[in-house]
């Protein structure tokens, strides 16, 4: 393992430490699903020597990448706490991994035409539209070899009629019935799961026009479910998925959360359009919005 472009870095151990109970206690739709993983792999696999670029550093997708015995795998996450607790979340030995500490959005000049295969799962979610998705594709496209692809996912509220308080209700309703039945294993998985949905959930009907989300809503959304929840299931551990995954994830400033946009595939794929990509569109069955989760697979 190589941290690169961090000069004198000191990580936190035990911030390291948080970041990797509550990353490890989330579950789809905030990390990759089975039918995302797949597309992923049959990506990658397409290609003999498999070079491959993980924006951010997504266990599920670095293990991956090594489990193909990929020539090359080299991660970027800005944040090299955040990047110490998910290779510590990782399976595989990330030795050989070239882990480098900085923004997606610096231009990186060693990488062009470097990578057979560039993936990003949940990341548009965190950078400014349309501006911060131009750069980056215009990045990707230039480290991407002829034939290349981009792999990323996106959450965006497809068109219809839903409302937050109903759709949190039959979720928590749903859990209810669910966990009667379940020892305490599965009783805590199922909940891990339902605060991951919950999470999204709160992004119900608060999309603007402009593809941000409406900050105060999610916010408030947010602050009043995690008091709800430590209310209706006090159990203590299930407190702490409550508090590490509604109060610490992607909310690194007060007032406000760190997922700021979500736009459907046909704007996305105009803009990758711009930059030279041919794209397809493929909308996930994840929870709790069928096809709000969605990928695309951007060729070169």
């Amino acid at each position: 393992m190589h941290l690169q472009e961090v000069p004198h870095i000191s990580l936190n151990p035990e911030r390291v430490k948080f970041i990797k109970s509550f990353w490890g206690n989330l579950n789809v739709p905030v990390r990759p699903g089975v039918e995302g993983l797949a597309l992923y792999r049959a990506q990658m696999e397409r290609f003999p020597e498999k070079n491959i670029l993980v924006l951010g550093a997504t266990p599920e997708l670095v293990d991956m990448a090594l489990e193909l015995h990929a020539k090359k795998v080299v991660s970027v996450e800005q944040n090299p706490e955040v990047m110490e607790a998910l290779r510590q979340l990782g399976k595989k030995d990330w030795t050989e991994v070239q882990l480098v500490a900085g923004n997606w959005l610096e231009e990186r000049p060693d990488f062009y035409s470097s990578f057979d295969c560039v993936v990003c799962d949940g990341g548009l979610l965190f950078l400014e539209y349309p501006g911060q998705w131009e750069r980056l594709f215009k990045l990707v496209y230039s480290y991407l070899v002829p034939g290349g692809v981009f792999v990323a996912k996106e959450w965006a509220e497809p068109p219809g009629d839903r409302d937050y308080d109903h759709v949190k209700e039959n979720l928590i309703g749903c859990f209810e019935t669910k966990s009667k039945n379940q020892n305490r294993n599965k009783m805590i998985e199922s909940y891990i799961r339902l605060v991951s949905e919950l999470w999204l959930a709160t992004l119900i009907k608060t999309t603007r026009k402009d593809g941000s989300f409406d900050q105060d809503i999610v916010v408030k959304r947010l602050d009043t479910l995690t008091e709800e929840l430590k209310q209706r299931f006090p159990d203590l551990e299930m407190v702490q998925i409550t508090e590490g995954a509604l109060q610490h994830l992607a909310r690194s400033q007060p007032g406000t959360t760190d997922v700021i946009t979500g736009v459907r595939f046909e704007p996305a794929e105009a803009l990758l359009s711009g930059q030279g990509f041919w794209s397809e569109h493929f909308p996930l069955p994840d929870p709790p919005i069928h096809g709000a989760n969605y990928m695309f697979v951007a060729h070169k």
